[in-house]
């Protein structure tokens, strides 16, 4: 089974990445934007999406944190990942990797990975899928890096980013040398096998 696994759509990440100065408009554009990533790419996934448990019942997903940008899908799988919000931001606690695993629908043929934060959950889970012998890969389009990649080059939303991946990592590869940090970026991708090699 293909899987799309996608960590913590919440509205207080994504705030904080949109800002407080956009327009509704442009916040709503943003979230059908990533809604028509999520769809063109992976239409043919098991959708599942990752949130922070309830305050009471750790079991169950606090979907009020839920962000727009995440249209849901009557067979999609909405789970929580044991603890809260609050006992991350405040306590620096973890969910078990393990726990988030278990929450695909298995056999899993290959698990793509996105959502929050790429260096930080999203590389967490991404690597212990591998050391699983899973096939997985992170989709770096769908973290928080799809915020930088919507805006030009004045920080305004432009909506660019383009829905073929092949397109995407061209822009990367494009941007990486430019800057010179693709010969950095290919060692530190090399060391992350989860991630596309470029």
């Amino acid at each position: 089974m293909k899987v799309l696994l996608i960590l913590y759509p919440i509205k207080h990440y994504v705030n904080v990445l949109i800002g407080k100065k956009e327009s509704p408009e442009i916040k709503r554009k943003i979230a059908t934007f990533y809604q028509r990533l999520i769809e063109k790419r992976y239409l043919d996934f098991q959708r599942v999406f990752v949130l922070f448990s309830e305050t009471k019942n750790s079991t169950k997903p606090n979907r009020p944190q839920l962000w727009e940008g995440v249209s849901l899908r009557n067979n999609d799988i909405v789970g929580a990942c044991g603890i809260t919000f609050k006992n991350h931001r405040e306590n620096k606690l973890y969910p078990e990797q393990s726990n988030i695993l278990a929450l695909c629908p298995k056999p899993i043929d290959q698990l793509i990975v996105g959502g929050f934060h790429l260096w930080d959950c999203v590389d967490k889970i991404a690597k212990y899928a591998y050391q699983q012998g899973l096939n997985v890969l992170v989709d770096e389009d769908l973290t928080e890096l799809f915020f930088y990649r919507v805006r030009n080059s004045k920080g305004d939303p432009f909506l660019q980013t383009p829905i073929s991946r092949e397109k995407s990592l061209k822009q990367t590869r494009k941007i990486l040398s430019k800057t010179g940090l693709l010969e950095n970026a290919r060692k530190i991708r090399n060391e992350r096998p989860w991630l596309v090699q470029i």
